[in-house]
């Protein structure tokens, strides 16, 4: 600590602490040294130890358990709202991805899905279900519908190992041209909650996503459910308005 610099000691032992989390020094999920030992290491008091590890709970770099001290948090994915699929997503970010299939079967559609998709009433879907991984950690629990009539046969494909936007690409030829997407905060069920975040309850962060391709046509409806405290979504808006 340089306590000759205009910058508060506070601040420069919060910049030392993300150092070493980013320097794999302090790993995610792994308690901090106790404030008596971070005392003596950096030779500053408790007090300002307190106030830099408050500052970073609240920034969610650190995060506290009562009665056990501060540990380093898992690192937020910052999900860009663009199209692209989980896989590449989690690659680009230097994650492995991966998929625990809990369902893929053909059903017949509901009221909701039809109208989305714009179905006629004996039209059949596909249905996947899927738990999406990073480094082997849940991230996502994916509820998908795909058309019968665009992916005919689809069911053959393992969604375990394979990328469902690349078959949808390489195997179908089909080409997206643009999405809507929502995005909603909305408290798990008991089963979400524990494949998820491993408790009894908590948050999510929900996004439906609909899938059109070139000619306009709906070919993909999907709601995602993502891990709220390792997840973040941002976006880019453009003024059209000159004026």
């Amino acid at each position: 600590m340089d306590k000759n610099s205009t910058v508060p000691i506070y601040i420069q032992l919060e910049e030392s602490i993300k150092e070493k989390i980013k320097n794999k020094e302090y790993l995610p999920g792994e308690a901090l040294p106790t404030e008596r030992e971070l005392t003596e290491l950096y030779g500053v008091s408790r007090m300002t130890i307190r106030q830099a590890i408050s500052n970073l709970v609240n920034k969610g770099v650190l995060y506290k358990i009562r009665g056990k001290g501060a540990f380093v948090s898992k690192e937020v994915i910052e999900k860009k709202l663009d199209i692209e699929s989980f896989s590449q997503d989690m690659m680009k970010r230097g994650f492995t991805p991966g998929s625990i299939l809990i369902k893929f079967e053909k059903i017949k559609n509901t009221d909701e899905i039809k109208e989305k998709l714009e179905l006629e009433d004996n039209e059949e879907i596909y249905f996947l279900n899927r738990l999406r991984l990073a480094d082997n950690e849940p991230i996502a629990i994916e509820y998908c519908y795909l058309p019968e009539k665009f992916f005919p046969d689809l069911i053959k494909y393992n969604m375990v190992h394979c990328s469902l936007y690349k078959i949808m690409k390489e195997e179908y030829n089909m080409h997206f041209n643009y999405m809507k997407q929502s995005l909603k905060a909305m408290p798990l069920n008991k089963k979400q909650a524990e494949m998820l975040l491993g408790k009894p309850r908590g948050v999510g962060l929900v996004s439906e996503r609909l899938m059109y391709n070139i000619d306009g046509a709906p070919i993909e409806f999907t709601k995602t459910i993502y891990h709220s405290e390792r997840y973040t979504f941002n976006m880019v808006l453009f003024n059209n308005n000159n004026d």
